[in-house]
């Protein structure tokens, strides 16, 4: 579980393809906005588009770029162009590539299938810190084989169970209007990250299943 209690769980609302939607999230009271970088996802969008969209952010918005294994430079190129504020590393990109991104907070993603992966999440967080890039935030997603996230599946309660102390927990998978109340309570993440189970078709979010689940994520 998280060793990170807030009075009030953060929010970040992911895979956005459309300016309005983008917006539309924020004012309804999403903290975190993802933009997703990787072209196989129905998600993925130009930076083009994604500086679009940051431009037309309220200041409050935290723009956040989700990449799956690319080279380092190539991601502080786009988040230097387009304005990120914060990098998503969401593959299995190694430790190295921290000290790359020294000049943006850092959220590392990790897929868990099984309890023995707790330990590589816990020696990665050490590292980041030994080498003096802690990570921003330590997401965890439900394991797919060939997918490296926005499957809609939830991480096994019994592999969230064994979950070392995590400094600012964010949880992914699964999460929807429906659910997310009992997996905060259960839980106690840092953030929450919903993609999918905000949405009327991937990339599509419906802003009343957004407003749906922040109100519940506020409820807790």
């Amino acid at each position: 579980m998280s060793d990170v209690v807030s009075s009030s769980v953060l929010v970040k609302i992911c895979g956005l393809t459309r300016i309005d939607e983008a917006v539309g999230c924020v004012q309804l009271g999403a903290d975190w906005i993802g933009l997703n970088f990787h072209p196989p996802s129905p998600r993925s969008i130009l930076p083009e588009l994604a500086a679009e969209i940051i431009a037309a952010l309220p200041v409050r918005a935290t723009p956040v770029g989700v990449f799956v294994d690319r080279p380092p430079a190539e991601v502080a190129a786009i988040a230097d162009r387009i304005g990120l504020r914060v990098v998503q590393l969401h593959g299995r990109e190694p430790i190295e590539d921290l000290s790359a991104l020294r000049d943006w907070p850092v959220v590392r993603a990790f897929r868990i299938r099984s309890v023995e992966d707790w330990s590589s999440v816990a020696h990665f967080v050490e590292r980041a810190e030994a080498i003096g890039h802690p990570l921003a935030g330590v997401l965890v997603d439900a394991y797919v084989p060939g997918l490296p996230g926005g499957t809609g599946l939830a991480i096994d309660r019994t592999l969230l169970d064994a979950a070392p102390p995590l400094p600012r927990m964010i949880l992914a998978g699964g999460l929807t209007p429906e659910n997310v109340a009992e997996r905060v309570t259960w839980v106690r993440p840092w953030m929450v990250d919903v993609a999918s189970g905000v949405e009327s078709s991937p990339g599509r979010k419906d802003l009343e299943a957004v407003a749906a689940l922040v109100r519940a994520v506020r409820s807790v």
